[in-house]
C-alpha cells in the first residue's frame, strides 16, 4: 500500500480551474509504478521476465471533481487479486483539507510475452506474496455498452510521445481522445465524474477515430465512446462518460 500527497501543478489546471483529467491519470500511473515496484512487479521489472501488465478495464468514480482550490490531492493505492484473472488496483482520493473526492479502479492482466497469453495470477511465481485480499468488498465489474448510433466523429494520429514502455499508446491518451469529443458546452460547464473503459486491443502507431453517442440521462450528460482503427474499424476501446 502506498499513500502520497500530490501537489496540483499550475499546468494541470484547465480554463475553468479544474484538474485536467489526464493529469489525474498521470498521478495514478506514477503511484501504481511506485507501489508495484515494492513487490518487483512494475512493468519495467516484469519485462525482465518476458512478462508485462496489460490494462483491461478502468473506472473513475468521483464524488467531487478536483479543482485548483483543493491545492493538493492525497492518494492511497493498493492492489489485490480479482478472481485470479486480474490484478485489481484501487485508488482513494482526498483533497488538501481532508475531504473525500472519490475512488478509481484498474483491472490488469499479466501477459506472457513469448506465448502471448494471459497468466493466471496464482500460477505465476512473480505473484508470490502479492495474493492477499485487502478490500472487504470488491467493485462491480466494468461493462461498457455497445455504441449503436454515433453522432460525433473525430480522428487522431498516434504520436511518438503517446507511446508507453510497452510501445503501445498510453491509456491516458485513450481518455483524452474520448472526452475531447463531447460538445463544448459539456466540457466547459460540466466535469467527468464517472468514467468507465474497456480496453480491447493495444493501439500502435496508426490513425484512430472516435465515435461518440449521447444517451438519455436524468442528471447531467451521458456519452458512449468507441475508439477504432481508421480503415478496418477494429475496436480498440469502449468508454462511457457521465458529466455533471
Amino acid at each position: 500500500m502506498t499513500e502520497i500527497e500530490n501537489q496540483i501543478p499550475f499546468s494541470g489546471i484547465d480554463p475553468k480551474g479544474r484538474l485536467k483529467f489526464g493529469v489525474l491519470l498521470e498521478m495514478f500511473q506514477e503511484m501504481a509504478d511506485i507501489d508495484a515496484s515494492k513487490f518487483n512487479l512494475s512493468v519495467r521489472q516484469t519485462l525482465e521476465h518476458d512478462v508485462t501488465w496489460v490494462l483491461r478495464k478502468y473506472r473513475i468514480d468521483l464524488e467531487k471533481y478536483p479543482t485548483k482550490m483543493d491545492e493538493k490531492i492525497r492518494i492511497k493505492t493498493y492492489a489485490e487479486p480479482y478472481r485470479n484473472l486480474y490484478s485489481l488496483r484501487s485508488y482513494k482520493l482526498w483533497n488538501g483539507a481532508g475531504d473525500f473526492l472519490g475512488s478509481a479502479y484498474t483491472w490488469w492482466v499479466l501477459l506472457d510475452l513469448k506465448r502471448e497469453r494471459p497468466i493466471r495470477l496464482d500460477k505465476s511465481e512473480l505473484m508470490t506474496g502479492f495474493m492477499e485480499r485487502v478490500s472487504e468488498t470488491l467493485p462491480e465489474d466494468v461493462k461498457v455498452p455497445e455504441l449503436t448510433d454515433p453522432q460525433i466523429k473525430e480522428t487522431w494520429k498516434v504520436r511518438w510521445q503517446d507511446l508507453d514502455v510497452n510501445d503501445h499508446t498510453n491509456h491516458a491518451v485513450f481518455f483524452s481522445w474520448a472526452l475531447d469529443t463531447v460538445p463544448d458546452e459539456v466540457s466547459e460547464g460540466l466535469a467527468p465524474v464517472l468514467v468507465d473503459s474497456e480496453f480491447l486491443h493495444a493501439i500502435p502507431r496508426t490513425r484512430v477515430r472516435c465515435l461518440t453517442q449521447e444517451l438519455a440521462c436524468s442528471e447531467g450528460r451521458h456519452f458512449l465512446h468507441s475508439l477504432r482503427h481508421m480503415e478496418d474499424d477494429t475496436v480498440y476501446a469502449k468508454l462511457s462518460s457521465l458529466w455533471k
